[in-house]
């Protein structure tokens, strides 16, 4: 296997550019860091022709219109493999559409085959095991190591003559036209940006063993972790997680002793000013839900013993934890 080549300024992109376009097929990748940041962004660009492996670096070069316009070309056939989330970066960082797809992925899908990991089916058509080591790294850090790019090159080297056996099978099989519909439906499919659920909060495991106090105090905590995920362009996930909040909801800390004993609190929230601010958020969600109980007309007292019963110890997992 060749060297692979690595485009990390504006000069060889230009050099390579008019290359690129001269192509029949250049099988694309894309690699992001939607597992670390709130706002997710394309961080490299993997292309492979039949003679060479590039990797462009998005997060070095500012200017990729030349890129953008390679992929908007119809005259050059895109190999991807389960394409959709790179066509939604591709849309959302380089404003361009991904013409004339071959989704690799798609075509497996098509001809029956149940094991549509890029991983496998390059272990079943070519008997080469890919090393996933990197698959979950923050892609976003600089620099790279060599090793991160050797991985990055293999998600598109194999893509090109995966795609000449995919298009024979599919039209042995009389699959080929079906096969254009859908890839041209998967380049066409408008995918939303990700955007705060205020109500994803019901989601989180634990929530149906809350009681209404409790699903209050989860909802604010869960909308204030959105913010600081904002600010921080971190994964909301990687600022809390899910058990902290839960936690946070059920033993409903209002001093800093008991925060600081809460179990799975992040280190940053049990002093200082991150902490007062966490416990300011929990005191005016208590304050709103006795207020909201004790103004509705419809509450028996033991409606509002229940609403308030004594929150959970924070030495002791609260329902719905023990998983």
């Amino acid at each position: 296997m060749k060297p692979l080549i690595l485009i990390d300024t504006p000069a060889p992109l230009q050099v390579l550019v008019p290359e690129l376009a001269r192509q029949q097929y250049l099988a694309v990748d894309t690699e992001s860091n939607g597992y670390y940041a709130y706002h997710e962004r394309i961080c490299l660009i993997q292309i492979s022709t039949l003679s060479e492996d590039y990797i462009i670096d998005p997060v070095r070069i500012s200017d990729l219109n030349s890129v953008s316009k390679l992929l908007e070309d119809p005259a050059i056939e895109k190999i991807m493999h389960a394409a959709s989330n790179d066509i939604a970066g591709f849309k959302r960082d380089f404003h361009c559409r991904v013409n004339n797809l071959f989704d690799t992925a798609l075509a497996c899908k098509l001809l029956g085959i149940e094991q549509l990991g890029l991983s496998r089916i390059i272990s079943q058509y070519f008997g080469i095991e890919l090393n996933k080591k990197w698959q979950r790294c923050d892609w976003g850090l600089r620099p790279l190591r060599q090793e991160q790019l050797e991985y990055a090159r293999l998600d598109t080297h194999f893509l090109i003559d995966l795609r000449h056996i995919l298009a024979k099978d599919l039209r042995e099989r009389s699959l080929w036209e079906q096969a254009q519909d859908v890839f041209a439906k998967a380049s066409a499919q408008e995918i939303p940006e990700r955007a705060f659920d205020p109500q994803g909060y019901r989601r989180i495991r634990g929530f149906r063993n809350l009681n209404r106090v409790g699903k209050q105090l989860l909802q604010a905590l869960h909308a204030y972790r959105d913010r600081r995920a904002r600010e921080l362009d971190r994964a909301p996930f990687r600022v809390m997680s899910n058990e902290a909040l839960i936690r946070l909801a059920s033993y409903r800390a209002v001093t800093l002793e008991q925060l600081q004993i809460t179990g799975g609190l992040p280190r940053p929230y049990r002093s200082g000013r991150l902490a007062a601010d966490l416990l300011a958020v929990i005191q005016q969600a208590l304050e709103a839900a006795e207020s909201d109980c004790f103004s509705s007309s419809s509450d028996s007292d033991n409606d509002r013993d229940q609403h308030f019963d004594k929150p959970a110890e924070p030495g002791h997992p609260p329902l719905g934890e023990n998983h």
